[in-house]
């Protein structure tokens, strides 16, 4: 049986304009940036949760940093979407890095964040870039 689930944490649209659709969401929704740069743009939503626009050109690469590696998101076909479900603690995403090595999961990078959180990230049958994360990611976070 695998290790419990928590909430899904963020959701990453990707799109040809970062700053574009952001201001749509802006606009239509009312929401203010917590994050905004050309490539991303992030959105704190409610039951602590992230909404993420990603510039399609910023994610072609797996980016790789002394604290761990973020795999490249997206996939060769379909819209390539990423999510992050929650996880109580480090322990606990240490348990899903054994769950998915049972299973015959890739396991595509691990990344420790500056603020103490802790993620590891998969992929699914449809390429789609899945990440089991902890507190500590994002200021919201």
């Amino acid at each position: 049986m695998p290790p419990k689930l928590g909430q899904i944490v963020e959701t990453i649209l990707y799109t040809s304009d970062a700053q574009k659709l952001a201001s749509w969401y802006t606009s239509i929704f009312s929401l203010t940036p917590f994050l905004s740069t050309p490539t991303v743009v992030g959105f704190s939503l409610p039951n602590n949760t992230i909404l993420l626009l990603f510039s399609r050109s910023s994610t072609t690469a797996d980016k790789v940093f002394p604290s761990g590696t973020i795999p490249k998101h997206g996939c060769e076909t379909g819209l390539g979407q990423h999510m992050a479900f929650a996880c109580k603690d480090r322990e606990e995403v240490e348990e899903w890095e054994a769950w998915f090595e049972e299973n015959g999961v890739e396991v595509l990078g691990k990344m420790e964040w500056e603020r103490g959180g802790r993620s590891v990230y998969v992929r699914d049958w449809e390429g789609h870039v899945i990440k089991v994360t902890t507190r500590g990611v994002w200021e919201v976070y």
